[in-house]
């Protein structure tokens, strides 16, 4: 059964999350803007979802890939959930293929072990 997450806060990391998908931003620059770290930002989206009964508390771990857009910007920054951040230069594309074939690696082989 979902247990609800009350009070003043849950509130107001709602109203974030709402204005952090009108904002089409990254986390790590969401959060930048919002003053808040993305540790801080994970660990209120899983409370939130496991409150709703969107997410299990046992399993918590994103499945598959997730749609990407790259911007104008020096680099491109990828945040795990486990508060790794990852910046990869643009100009170097042999490093940006190793690492995305890497996380693909990784991604497959964690879907193959059992739970």
């Amino acid at each position: 059964m979902a247990r609800s997450v009350p009070g003043r806060k849950a509130h107001e990391w709602r109203r974030r999350f709402r204005r952090f998908h009108k904002s089409r931003q990254s986390v790590a620059a969401f959060c930048r803007e919002e003053g808040i770290s993305p540790a801080s930002f994970y660990l209120w989206k899983k409370r939130l979802a496991q409150a709703s009964g969107l997410v299990s508390p046992a399993v918590n771990r994103p499945s598959g890939f997730h749609p990407v857009r790259l911007l104008a910007a020096a680099g491109v920054d990828v945040q795990l959930p486990g508060g790794t951040q990852l910046v990869v230069p643009l100009s170097d594309a042999e490093s940006l293929r190793l690492v995305i074939e890497t996380l693909a690696r990784v991604d497959a082989e964690r879907e193959a072990q059992p739970c």
